[in-house]
């Protein structure tokens, strides 16, 4: 096989390699390494001639540079480089067997090919763009109080209807109509949450605010009595709860 005149050399790879090497040590590796692939043999360098070629045996190399070779009896070579040269033996020797078969296909045939995966490829990039519209128009609902508090408060609830009422909202078009019902009933955003506390800790199925005056107390009937909590449950009975 015709010998290659170069390997790849990644600069990054390299550099991050040698940082514990000195300037001296970091000559001996790259030398050797030019060696190896210049002997182009999968047995490595022979440790015989390396006096001659670095001026030192293998015996008295630095071990940081000994580090960066496999030791292989009488012949030594570097793991990554190896595997680089026999990449590119296979990839050689696949080119020689289809030179033996009559060469690479007609050009007619490759046309076909590359037309038909011209073809997949765009059916994938419209089922691409068909799964990225339906991210983009998945919205979530407008809650009344745009709070920290006030999502922990609502996910509690919708885990709680889950948990013991079996119960969902199907929909986003259910839920909204839900949190815009308790905005508009809730003077305040603690007098949401209060109402979605009262109604999870006495099992209620939904959520019924007690009304309230601008200052903050409950409202009263018209002679100045007070409903009880039990009265306005019985009353709601049967109602739609939300």
């Amino acid at each position: 096989m015709p010998k290659a005149p170069a390997f790849q050399f990644y600069a990054q790879d390299f550099l991050t390699g040698v940082m514990d090497l000195t300037m001296d040590e970091r000559g001996l590796y790259i030398t050797l390494l030019a060696r190896q692939w210049a002997i182009f043999d999968q047995k490595g360098i022979p440790k015989k001639r390396l006096a001659l070629l670095v001026g030192f045996e293998w015996d008295n190399l630095p071990e940081m540079v000994k580090e960066k070779f496999e030791d292989n009896g009488d012949y030594f070579f570097n793991s990554r480089l190896m595997e680089s040269f026999k990449q590119l033996k296979s990839y050689k020797e696949k080119q020689r067997l289809n030179g033996q078969k009559g060469g690479r296909p007609k050009t007619q045939t490759i046309t076909k090919k590359r037309s038909s995966l011209k073809i997949e490829d765009r059916s994938i990039k419209i089922e691409d763009r068909k799964k990225k519209i339906e991210v983009e128009v998945k919205v979530e609902a407008v809650k009344p109080y745009q709070t920290e508090n006030f999502d922990l408060a609502w996910d509690n609830w919708k885990e709680y209807k889950r948990l013991e009422l079996g119960f969902n909202y199907k929909t986003i078009h259910s839920e909204q109509a839900a949190l815009t019902q308790l905005g508009n009933k809730t003077t305040s955003e603690q007098h949401a949450i209060d109402s979605i506390n009262n109604a999870m800790a006495k099992g209620w199925k939904g959520i019924y605010p007690e009304k309230q005056l601008t200052n903050g107390s409950k409202k009263n009937n018209k002679n100045g009595q007070q409903y009880s909590d039990e009265f306005l449950q019985e009353v709601v009975t049967g109602l739609q709860p939300f």
